[in-house]
């Protein structure tokens, strides 16, 4: 037999018990149901483990709600900082926010700089679920060049040892598989820690200094 199962069996039974004990188990038997004393005992057991788990169920669907939400507003405070430190720079940046605008939450924004409508910036989250982050979650600030290899992609990696050394840091490419579907894009994996604490001026410090960094090389390259 399981041992986790045994364990989580024998938990949830001494938590059943010390609420029969303070007296908040529902007693819920239909009028034919048998009066055995023991099957009543395990038919109470598991009508508590169904309500508890649905219980559960609830709480975890509106953390996560709450945690959708709240990410959201992180990640529009940190597009509001970011464009007034890029605006400062010289550089106008574009974006939507549509919680604003229509009440819908977003796990990513996209932010324009460039007139070209498929390159651009965005900042969300991610869990890569293969490579050497696997498993671990960030908040990544992409940027996005699909379709556009030969222009672009291609020539803006061979700055990218300046714009890194710029940085202080280095920055992720999508792996091979999906290169191979015509999705490419440079990243800015930062810690999660970020958004848990909030720090909104390090990451929109960060935005900003990665959109710096890459921009002139985008023009170099006619992207405008």
């Amino acid at each position: 037999m399981d041992s986790n199962f045994v364990e989580q069996f024998t938990r949830h039974k001494n938590e059943f018990l010390k609420e029969m004990t303070r007296g908040n188990v529902e007693i819920n038997f239909k009028s034919d149901s048998p009066a055995d004393s023991k099957k009543m005992i395990l038919e109470l057991f598991e009508q508590w483990l169904l309500r508890k788990n649905e219980q559960e169920q609830l709480q975890l669907s509106q953390t996560t709600r709450d945690d959708t939400q709240s990410f959201d507003v992180f990640l529009d405070d940190v597009l509001s900082r970011a464009k007034k430190i890029l605006s400062e720079r010289g550089i106008k940046i574009a974006y939507t926010s549509l919680s604003n605008k229509f009440g819908i939450t977003e796990s990513w924004k996209c932010i324009r700089v460039f007139g070209s409508s498929n390159i651009y910036y965005r900042i969300g989250k991610t869990r890569p679920r293969k490579g050497p982050n696997k498993g671990r979650e960030y908040l990544v600030i992409d940027l996005v060049m699909d379709g556009n290899k030969k222009q672009v992609f291609v020539p803006l990696l061979q700055k990218k040892d300046v714009i890194e050394h710029r940085l202080g840091t280095s920055l992720e490419r999508e792996l091979p598989k999906v290169e191979a579907t015509g999705k490419y894009r440079l990243k800015l994996l930062l810690p999660y820690e970020v958004v848990r604490e909030r720090n909104k001026r390090l990451a929109a410090k960060k935005l900003a200094d990665f959109v710096e960094a890459t921009k002139p090389y985008l023009n170099e390259l006619g992207v405008v």
